[in-house]
């Protein structure tokens, strides 16, 4: 991270940087787990860092947590139970749109309860999720968690931060091991797993742990303008493949049409893949 002046600057690689004009520094807290960081900026109004990387922001936000919820949940069974785990996620985005989409019962499990309380200061929209009585969170080692719960899940979303510090063992083939034991028979489990072109190493680590573990694995992007290169790839887990799309309401970026082509990977990211499988 780099603040010169009135620009907050998140560091891709030793040549290149996206940078915020920024208003303010709303707030700076160091955790037991990371450094969280708040602006308001001119062009995405609040931004959220944490360890110097860009988490969210309030304009775009919706992209990736509709992406990270509403493209796994197309594929359930019609029959499912509505029962859904958040690992990470402290935010209250994930949560927030599942339970927008009819999710009955979350388990929202965040590590840092430090994010919980950013987000309902600086995101009450989102973070109003844990207010429902259809969400219960848990402050606690998400890793653990899934090693010890004896729940299943239709789906289980991995909203973390970059392999990187405490979210590296969620990339993890025991961790996805773990994860596979508490879904249903024809659940499905979704991690964000990076930047194909500048973290491309997330992504290998996530369909590689995952193409361990399960019978398919499928991986999809978005377009997210404040990610590194604002194009953001999603990878998903499942023991029998994906099944019928079923239809959902459309959100503000996500509909049938870009269901249909977040699939459709260009060939750099195919090879990536292949590498791999």
């Amino acid at each position: 991270m780099k603040l010169i002046e009135n620009w907050f600057s998140e560091r891709y690689s030793d040549n290149l940087e996206l940078s915020f004009r920024i208003k303010d520094l709303l707030l700076s807290v160091k955790t037991d787990y990371q450094r969280i960081d708040v602006f308001d900026t001119y062009d995405f109004g609040t931004l959220l860092t944490i360890d110097g990387t860009v988490q969210m922001t309030q304009f775009d936000e919706y992209v990736y947590h509709e992406m990270i919820t509403m493209v796994p949940a197309s594929f359930l069974n019609e029959n499912y139970s509505g029962k859904a785990l958040i690992i990470g996620g402290g935010d209250g985005g994930a949560a927030r749109r599942l339970l927008d989409v009819g999710f009955k019962q979350i388990v929202n499990v965040e590590i840092d309860n430090h994010v919980v309380e950013v987000s309902k200061r600086f995101y009450p929209d989102l973070a109003s999720s844990f207010s429902d009585p259809r969400v219960k969170l848990i402050i606690g080692d998400g890793i653990e968690y899934a090693r010890t719960t004896s729940e299943k899940f239709d789906i289980v979303i991995i909203d973390s931060t970059d392999p990187e510090g405490p979210a590296e063992g969620l990339f993890s083939e025991e961790f996805y091991a773990n994860v596979e034991k508490l879904l249903t028979d024809d659940g499905v489990m979704v991690t964000q797993s990076g930047s194909p072109y500048y973290q491309p190493h997330a992504l290998k680590m996530a369909v590689s742990g995952m193409g361990k573990v399960f019978g398919s694995v499928r991986t999809y992007v978005a377009f997210i303008p404040t990610y590194p290169s604002g194009f953001w790839s999603f990878t998903m887990g499942s023991r029998k493949g994906l099944g019928k799309v079923r239809e959902l309401p459309t959100g503000r970026y996500f509909n049938s049409e870009v269901l249909e082509g977040c699939m459709k990977l260009p060939e750099f990211v195919k090879k990536l893949i292949n590498e791999i499988t």
